[in-house]
């Protein structure tokens, strides 16, 4: 029997238990045809931003191997091959930063640490590719033992899209859920000029002229100026 799925901002599981669901899957179609690498999505809170993410990770990413059974019946799937053929395509990457928020930096460096080790686990296959060099492996397993640095926590989303890049010989697509939330704890709680300095190399390395993506998706809260936390420091 369908129901309202309330709380529930993963699309998989809305569409598996046939709860009510707005049918978005257009959105799909308009970032397909979005001209920029990178689309900056902002909205309030509680306005389905999460659950537009997932959806998209479950359209995009060839490990989703039955995303065609999700996506039966929605319109997106009506659209034409130039749209449907990207269904399960791309490695993807899905990082949430929702959790990267503590009261000092050194402890918001640690809870970013663990989004990324978060990532890092759900592609630890690398680790038995034939396409990732000897000293690559070791950097994954520094980031899996949450070994690294912040230089290499800086580099670790566009080493990983440069890893998949090579694994599967295709681009990669990036989507980070709620970027702005570390930023917003950084103000409150006094270390923001910190926060602001890293996140301006981290942003900035991960997006800026990284050829290992094919298509970046970020979303959060607040809009950003020209000059930004996306600017990278020189």
């Amino acid at each position: 029997m369908q129901g309202i799925g309330i709380g529930t901002s993963d699309f998989k599981a809305l569409r598996v238990k046939q709860k009510y669901f707005v049918d978005k899957s257009l959105y799909i179609k308009r970032i397909i045809d979005n001209q920029s690498e990178v689309a900056l999505i902002t909205r309030p809170r509680r306005f389905g931003k999460t659950l537009n993410m997932s959806m998209l990770r479950y359209y995009f990413d060839c490990m989703q191997k039955d995303s065609k059974q999700l996506f039966e019946g929605l319109k997106i799937m009506e659209q034409g091959e130039k749209y449907t053929s990207k269904l399960g395509y791309y490695p993807c990457i899905y990082m949430t930063l929702k959790d990267v928020k503590d009261k000092t930096y050194e402890n918001m460096i640690l809870d970013l640490k663990t989004a990324v080790l978060d990532i890092y686990q759900q592609h630890r296959y690398l680790l038995d590719s034939d396409k990732i060099y000897p000293e690559e492996k070791q950097r994954i397993e520094d980031i899996l033992f949450c070994r690294e640095d912040e230089a290499v926590l800086k580099n670790s989303v566009k080493d990983l899209s440069k890893y998949l890049n090579r694994h599967y010989g295709k681009n990669v697509m990036l989507l980070i859920d709620e970027y702005d939330v570390p930023l917003q704890k950084a103000y409150v709680d006094g270390y923001y000029s910190e926060a602001v300095e890293f996140f301006k190399t981290f942003y900035g390395v991960t997006f800026k002229d990284n050829s290992y993506l094919e298509k970046t998706v970020i979303t959060g809260v607040s809009r950003v100026s020209k000059e930004s936390i996306f600017s990278r420091s020189k």
